[in-house]
């Protein structure tokens, strides 16, 4: 019962404006007895609130790829990274997750696209 500070991932709710209610955020937290509390962050601005949101779009997309077993929107996903330079270069990504990782392999097998 003893009271700390962490750093957890929480939902944002309105801690990071600009970002979606639902998206995970990794940020201070207070937990005690009662449970966590998030900390109050410095709002992001400019180009590091678009890096974020751009991020956050590429991990809904991986998401929903996963989910939907979708090889085409995983590719959109790995493009989407800002990381990555091209479509090619995230078909080369998704081709080798999936020469290397039999469970990643076997979720998209199904997929024709």
């Amino acid at each position: 019962n003893e009271p700390a500070q962490m750093i957890l991932n929480v939902r944002a709710g309105y801690l990071v404006p600009g970002l979606a209610p639902d998206a995970v955020v990794e940020v201070p937290c207070a937990v005690d007895a009662a449970g966590v509390h998030p900390l109050p962050v410095t709002p992001l601005t400019g180009a590091s609130l678009g890096l974020v949101q751009q991020v956050k779009a590429v991990e809904r997309t991986t998401i929903r790829a996963a989910l939907e077993r979708s090889a085409r929107l995983a590719v959109a996903a790995f493009a989407e990274h800002p990381l990555v330079d091209s479509v090619t270069v995230a078909r080369q990504l998704l081709a080798g997750y999936r020469a290397r990782i039999p469970q990643v392999a076997a979720l998209f097998d199904a997929d024709p696209s």
